[in-house]
């Protein structure tokens, strides 16, 4: 899949899911899991990609979670997704997670 162009909605929820799944795994297999099993049990979610219909939420939760500490975490996410969509962001400022989004979403969707 090429991130050069334009991309649907349903392809860029796949891959921003796919990205924040593989932003994670440095806290290791079973906290990510348990990450996502926590959030979408809360939410009734069925998949991960329906994370991203409820990503303000899933950054509380993660601010609720991890507190001061989200502060490295969120940036780790918010610069994976901006690469690996080859979107440059329009300022370096603390960006948080659905603002990231929102902002790839308006760049890329067809």
């Amino acid at each position: 899949m090429s991130y050069n162009g334009t991309l649907s909605e349903q392809q860029i929820k796949i891959k921003s899911a796919q990205i924040i799944n593989y932003s994670l795994s440095f806290l290791g297999e079973n906290a990510k899991n348990a990450i996502f099993y926590h959030f979408m049990r809360s939410r009734n979610l069925n998949k991960v990609e329906e994370i991203i219909d409820y990503i303000d939420e899933f950054e509380d939760f993660l601010i609720g979670i991890f507190g001061y500490g989200a502060t490295f975490i969120l940036p780790i996410i918010v610069n994976r997704l901006y690469n690996q969509f080859k979107v440059e962001p329009q300022s370096f400022a603390q960006i948080s997670l659905s603002y990231a989004l929102k902002e790839i979403r308006r760049k890329m969707v067809q």
